[in-house]
């Protein structure tokens, strides 16, 4: 492999028996400088794009004098500025000769060889974007030419092939009084299709501020009904919806404005003791105030700098099994959908559960 490597840098780098080498001029004579025992270059340069902040990372590669194939590591711009990461992610292999600037002259030995580099962007956020003047609906998908990656239990999120023609009077028969009565199954189909079209009706001033409750006691399947509606974007049970209220505020926060564009749920709002029940409250207040008036909190970065805040960007349900206790205010934002015991035909949702395993809703 290395000798692949032999004319990968611009001057004055060269490679010289598997060894990065650059070339000085000293008093008229032109002299080799060993600076490390292993070939480095730059396989990629990536932009993380998360709807409002772009960063850089990069995928650099190496091959040792020793014949080692050293681990492709991806390396943040920070990371690159400092060079520490060559010790950290190669260990003994990543050393380098102790000299002044070694590691600023392999940061840019590694840099020079961007000719041969592949630039690609990775998404963090769903839903809307315009892209070279024309709009696409970003999802993470192995059939899509966009690359858009979520963390966390939210990777549950994805793109599933088209349902074939017969499949779809499923999707109708829904609005019938079969799987659950009207007053429950006609509010949810209304946010959960919603949901794609807030990015165009944020854009006409009309952007819809409220977040919907499913309400209901323990064993009314609200969390399996939620996830039913969550799975016409992706893969969802009721062990594994988004989110819930035993999540920190920061990370629901930061979670609801990925989720642009789609339903979203934060799962099992219930007593739990004077403490817990303080914090879920605290989560309820902060959901109906980020929804109802869809601001985010501002931010401040290391430098005290402000950052741009993140509101959400879709619609959310939350499964609770009592009404929240919060301030009018905040609970005047939130549709309440009652469920009951004897709601939901539970025959019917194992077959539309099965529909959602099947990626038929998504």
């Amino acid at each position: 492999m290395t000798e692949n490597y032999d004319n990968i840098y611009n001057e004055p780098y060269c490679v010289k028996d598997g060894c990065l080498y650059e070339t000085v001029e000293r008093k008229g004579k032109v002299t080799m400088v060993r600076l490390c025992d292993y070939v480095p270059v730059l396989k990629s340069e990536i932009t993380f794009d998360d709807g409002s902040e772009s960063r850089k990372a990069f995928e650099v590669g190496a091959v040792h004098s020793n014949g080692t194939t050293m681990p492709t590591v991806t390396v943040t711009a920070d990371e690159m500025s400092s060079m520490k990461w060559l010790i950290e992610k190669w260990g003994s292999l990543g050393s380098y000769l102790p000299a002044n600037n070694t590691l600023g002259k392999i940061r840019h030995a590694i840099m020079s060889t961007r000719a041969d580099v592949e630039f690609k962007t990775v998404y963090s956020q769903t839903g809307w974007r315009k892209i070279d003047e024309r709009y696409e609906f970003l999802m993470p998908s192995a059939d899509s030419q966009f690359t858009v990656e979520l963390q966390g239990k939210l990777n549950a999120y994805h793109w599933s092939g088209s349902a074939s023609a017969d499949k779809l009077f499923y999707l109708t028969a829904l609005l019938e009084n079969g799987l659950l009565p009207q007053r429950v199954m006609l509010p949810l189909l209304a946010v959960t299709f919603l949901s794609p079209l807030e990015h165009f009706l944020k854009a006409a001033s009309c952007e819809p501020k409220f977040i919907t409750a499913l309400v209901g006691k323990t064993g009314t399947r609200k969390s399996t009904t939620a996830a039913l509606m969550c799975s016409f974007f992706g893969s969802f049970t009721a062990s594994t919806l988004p989110m819930s209220f035993h999540d920190t505020a920061n990370s629901i926060l930061s979670n609801i404005y990925s989720m642009k564009d789609v339903l979203t749920c934060v799962d099992d709002l219930h007593p739990n003791g004077v403490y817990g029940d303080s914090e879920m409250k605290s989560t309820a207040q902060n959901l109906a105030r980020f929804y109802g008036d869809r601001i985010g909190r501002a931010r401040l970065n290391s430098k005290i700098e402000l950052q741009p805040s993140r509101p959400p960007t879709g619609m959310c349900l939350v499964t609770a099994e009592y009404v929240p206790e919060i301030s009018q205010s905040g609970l005047a934002r939130y549709f309440i959908v009652e469920m009951r015991a004897d709601d939901i035909d539970l025959a019917l949702m194992t077959e539309y559960q099965q529909l959602a395993t099947d990626g038929v809703l998504a």
